[in-house]
């Protein structure tokens, strides 16, 4: 039904109150900058570093240890003059800002190259920061965030010229110490500015003709997937368009109001911009099948076996578009049983005794990890668990309180289906955790 789905997605775009756009690498590439290549453009722009240092793309450029802050440097003001202060604004994002129009818009993305900004969309929310920032390596919370635009060039001429030294270095104002990029790791530090317009956009529009419109996100990059697509399940209002070639997925649930594209970027901005078909592949939208109705009986039966993996749970309106976080109190007589979910899912510290996590992996890996404040004992604040690990959940009962609250996130575009483990066949993939699995094993509803 492409025809059909190009006429309709020009239609949802022409209708919508407000566009929200979410990006990932697949954007990125389609722009011609592809993190994870070992090609020529590699030795281009990065040039001796490559062989000096055996980088294999520029994602490991960017987050090597170098030994030398000289190198560290020279890598990161190569790739940054390279992409970003030498950026052009593609045909891509022309047509993406002819889709927004004169639209209210919002970018949520997890690309760190700014070229949403430097092409002129600038309400833009970047997740994970951007390589033009920089923060003080000694207190980063403490002396905010640096630009770095001018710098970079700077560095980077000297560079070229052989006249770089340590002087050059870029140092925070306030206390001197070197700066280091503001990208993802223990201090990185989120622009709160561009936070909380990306939250009064969404309050705005939440209830409003919304459209999503994501660009190469695949399905197991689920930092922006899976939370847009629980805002696409909170309102009957709100449409999705996803562009990904090759993997799609759209959940059961919002299929009436979604459409995806597994094409490329070009030729479906071409079917968005005209609403006629250029032969790109698509998916939807479908009518969505109802669920059959739980009876009385079947409802108290399914209440009680959540009890036995969310013990004592409440659920409360979330922090993130679409999301649902759920607190659970495990204590001595009320463990959370070994399950999985859907999704991969955050584990949160947030009162209480220090909490144990039994994780049991798809790859036949076995890790636990204390949930808590005492970093003397090893105990960490939150935690991520891939997809489909097992997990059980313990109170320590070390300091007296008697129970652990733990928070977690619902993913309300899933099934919402719990999955337990055939005890058996664990014991025989985690023979020295047999113990642990029989005493967390789900008993008898």
């Amino acid at each position: 039904m492409t025809k059909e789905a190009a006429s309709t997605a020009k239609e949802w775009i022409d209708n919508a109150d407000a566009i929200l756009v979410t990006a990932s690498n697949g954007f990125s590439i389609s722009e011609g900058l592809n993190l994870f290549a070992n090609d020529k453009k590699l030795r281009e722009v990065l040039g001796d570093l490559v062989d000096k240092y055996h980088l294999p793309n520029i994602l490991t450029a960017l987050s090597f240890d170098y030994p030398n802050a000289l190198d560290k440097w020279r890598a990161y003001a190569r790739i940054i003059e390279y992409y970003g202060n030498n950026y052009e604004k593609t045909n891509y994002m022309q047509d993406l800002k002819k889709i927004i129009a004169d639209k209210s818009y919002y970018i949520w993305t997890s690309n760190i190259d700014h070229h949403f900004e430097l092409a002129g969309l600038n309400n833009t929310f970047e997740i994970e920061g951007n390589w033009f920032e920089a923060i003080c390596s000694k207190n980063p919370k403490k002396h905010g965030i640096f630009r770095l635009g001018e710098k970079i060039h700077e560095i980077y001429q000297k560079d070229q010229a052989g006249t770089l030294t340590e002087d050059d270095i870029p140092k925070c104002d306030q206390c001197g110490a070197p700066l280091s990029l503001n990208l993802p790791g223990d201090n990185f530090q989120i622009n709160q500015q561009k936070l909380a317009g990306f939250q009064s956009f969404i309050e705005n529009n939440e209830n409003k003709k919304l459209l999503v419109l994501e660009l190469g996100i695949g399905p197991q990059n689920q930092m922006i997937k899976a939370p847009s697509m629980q805002l696409v399940a909170s309102s009957p209002n709100i449409h999705y368009i996803t562009i990904n070639k090759g993997q799609l997925f759209i959940p059961d649930s919002i299929k009436d109001r979604s459409i995806g594209y597994s094409a490329s970027i070009g030729t479906a901005f071409k079917e968005l911009l005209t609403g006629k078909s250029f032969g790109a592949q698509t998916q939807g939208p479908e009518k969505v099948k109802s669920k059959p109705q739980l009876t009385p009986a079947q409802i108290k039966k399914q209440e009680k076996m959540m009890r036995l993996f969310y013990p004592n749970y409440m659920v409360d309106q979330g922090f993130r578009p679409g999301s649902f976080p759920m607190y659970l109190m495990v204590d001595d007589k009320h463990p959370s049983h070994l399950h999985t979910v859907q999704y991969g899912q955050s584990w949160m510290y947030s009162m209480g005794d220090a909490a144990v996590v039994h994780c049991f992996t798809q790859e036949g890996q076995y890790y636990k990890v204390r949930l808590g404040l005492d970093k003397s004992k090893g105990e960490v604040h939150g935690f991520y668990a891939d997809p489909g690990t097992f997990v059980a959940i313990e109170d320590t009962d070390d300091a007296g309180v008697g129970f652990s609250q733990i928070s977690t996130e619902i993913p309300t575009n899933s099934s919402g289906a719990i999955m337990v483990p055939r005890i058996d066949k664990l014991i025989q993939l985690f023979p020295d955790q047999r113990d642990i699995i029989q005493r967390l094993a789900t008993p008898e509803p």
